[in-house]
């Protein structure tokens, strides 16, 4: 399983080198397998990171690889609560 460190501030620039680094993990994985983001160190999640995160989320489904969410800070949660994407964590997580 590959793992992503998310940072502290997701904003639309490093949004931007998160799907770059999303796109090839889930290429890498080729429909096998899964990717873990860490969740934990985020403080800040811009909205640009959450389109990043949604459409990694249905690319992967699509693909047949998993993609996982895991030790979610409450920052985060609470970003996405605030953004109506709860879902994504509950769908993240095992």
């Amino acid at each position: 399983m590959r793992t992503i460190e998310l940072v502290a501030r997701v904003t639309p620039d490093s949004a931007q080198a998160l799907w770059y680094e999303l796109e090839n993990g889930l290429e890498s994985a080729g429909g096998k397998g899964a990717i873990s983001l860490n969740a934990a160190a985020v403080r800040h999640l811009s909205a640009a990171a959450l389109q990043v995160l949604l459409v990694a989320s249905r690319r992967a489904e699509r693909d047949g690889t998993r993609l996982k969410i895991v030790s979610p800070s409450p920052e985060f949660v609470e970003s996405l609560r605030l953004m109506g994407a709860s879902a994504l964590v509950a769908e993240g997580r095992s």
